[in-house]
């Protein structure tokens, strides 16, 4: 059994806004309790309208950057964090002096390895603090 706690705290970890959003309303509003099943959610009973504009307001404070893979040559990628596709390639174009082959978007919980570690986009991120940010290189063989 999967409780309204841990569905919750996933969905903030995975940064899934809908869901999180809705969990927090149903439970501002006192329709669930932390420790009830999270089989027993029932979303047709929330404000629709109020957990939008929560989304809108972004009361969990989820972060807007994405991480994009942009061609530098046949064989070498950059991985850019930026808010939109445009913010990585104009950062790519002043960074590199040139325009990349082609952009993107890849999911922030793709694994990578560095050096001896593996991570995510997701880990990595929490490591820049002004974007956009190169997050680094990889080169196909």
């Amino acid at each position: 059994m999967t409780t309204v706690r841990e569905l919750y705290e996933e969905s903030i970890r995975t940064e899934q806004r809908a869901l999180a959003h809705y969990i927090l309303h149903l439970l501002q509003e006192g329709q669930v309790s932390l420790d009830d099943d999270a089989d027993t959610l029932d979303f047709t009973q929330a404000n629709h309208e109020k957990v939008a504009q929560m989304i809108v307001q972004n009361q969990l404070g989820f972060s807007d950057i994405k991480v994009f893979s942009l061609k530098y040559d046949d064989k070498l990628f950059a991985f850019v964090f930026a808010a939109s596709q445009e913010e990585a390639i104009e950062f790519f174009q002043k960074t590199f002096k040139r325009n990349p082959y082609n952009c993107h978007e890849y999911p922030l919980d793709f694994p990578m390895s560095r050096g001896q570690e593996f991570l995510t986009f997701r880990d990595m991120r929490k490591e820049h603090s002004h974007f956009p940010a190169l997050a680094g290189f990889y080169e196909r063989r």
